[in-house]
C-alpha cells in the first residue's frame, strides 16, 4: 500500500485516469457544424477589419522577464534550502558556487 504514495507511480495513474477519461468524454462529443461564414477567418480587431492580416506580437522582452523570474526564485529556494541544511564547509561552498552561477547566467541574460 506504500507504494501508491510515490510519485512516478502517482503519475502514472492519473494520466492513465484522466487518458481514459478523455477517451471516455469523446464518444459524447457533437460533431461540428461545417459552416463556412464570410469572414470568420479574417483577422478582428475590436469589431474593425483589419486590413494588414494577422499580428504577430514581439514576445522577446516578456521571456527575458521570464527566465530572470525563473533564475531568481529557484536561486532563492536553493540558497534558503542550503541554508536550512547543517552548515559544513561543502554547504558553504555549494551555496557560493551556486550563487556565482547565478550571476553569470543573469550577466550573460542581460548583456545586451
Amino acid at each position: 500500500m506504500q507504494y501508491l504514495i510515490l510519485p512516478p507511480l502517482c503519475f502514472i495513474i492519473i494520466f492513465f485516469t484522466a487518458w481514459g477519461v478523455a477517451k471516455l468524454g469523446s464518444f459524447f462529443v457533437l460533431a461540428p457544424k461545417s459552416t463556412h461564414e464570410h469572414g470568420k477567418e479574417d483577422a478582428y480587431a475590436c469589431g474593425e477589419v483589419y486590413p494588414e492580416g494577422r499580428i504577430e506580437p514581439d514576445y522577446g522582452a516578456f521571456f527575458r522577464f521570464a527566465v530572470f523570474f525563473t533564475i531568481i526564485d529557484v536561486a532563492g529556494l536553493m540558497v534558503a534550502t542550503l541554508a536550512a541544511t547543517t552548515f559544513n564547509a561543502y554547504v558553504a561552498t555549494a551555496a557560493i558556487i551556486y550563487v556565482l552561477a547565478l550571476s553569470l547566467v543573469l550577466a550573460i541574460l542581460y548583456s545586451k
